[in-house]
């Protein structure tokens, strides 16, 4: 009798471990952090290696590695997704700089406290520079820094 109560419960147990997934195939819930958000509006080229443009973001890589997709809310017009591709000199852990294309508007986004969503964490590696992707980001700052004239006219 006990030899088989023993068994029905080791091959219970078997079951319950077979039938269970593993802890990496199950969904993690999001990371969820409030920064303090500046904006910064100097092009060039980032710590990623990459050309500054709208959606990149300065952070602290031991907080945010290069290459990270967050989601930004509580930032007005430019809440929305954002890559980590700069680094800044005074960058501490719970700050991060949006990149926006002219220096009034930075002036004008000030200070903010925003909530981030961590979508994807990044691999932290620098690319060379691609001078096909400066030339890009390039031509779309200076598209939007001309309909932000067009539209201040108005």
């Amino acid at each position: 009798m006990r030899t088989l109560f023993a068994g029905v419960i080791v091959f219970s147990l078997l079951l319950a471990a077979a039938s269970s997934t593993p802890s990496s195939d199950k969904r993690r819930r999001p990371t969820i952090r409030y920064f303090i958000a500046t904006a910064y509006s100097v092009e060039g080229t980032g710590a990623s290696g990459k050309w500054s443009h709208p959606g990149t973001v300065a952070a602290n890589r031991t907080v945010l590695p290069l290459n990270t997709r967050i989601r930004v809310y509580g930032a007005g017009r430019y809440s929305g997704d954002y890559t980590v591709e700069d680094t800044g000199a005074r960058m501490d852990a719970r700050h991060i700089d949006l990149f926006m294309p002219s220096r009034a508007e930075a002036k004008k986004f000030g200070r903010q406290r925003v909530k981030v969503v961590v979508l994807k964490y990044g691999d932290d590696v620098a690319v060379p520079a691609d001078p096909q992707q400066k030339a890009e980001a390039k031509a779309e700052n200076r598209s939007v820094r001309a309909n932000a004239k067009r539209a201040a006219a108005k």
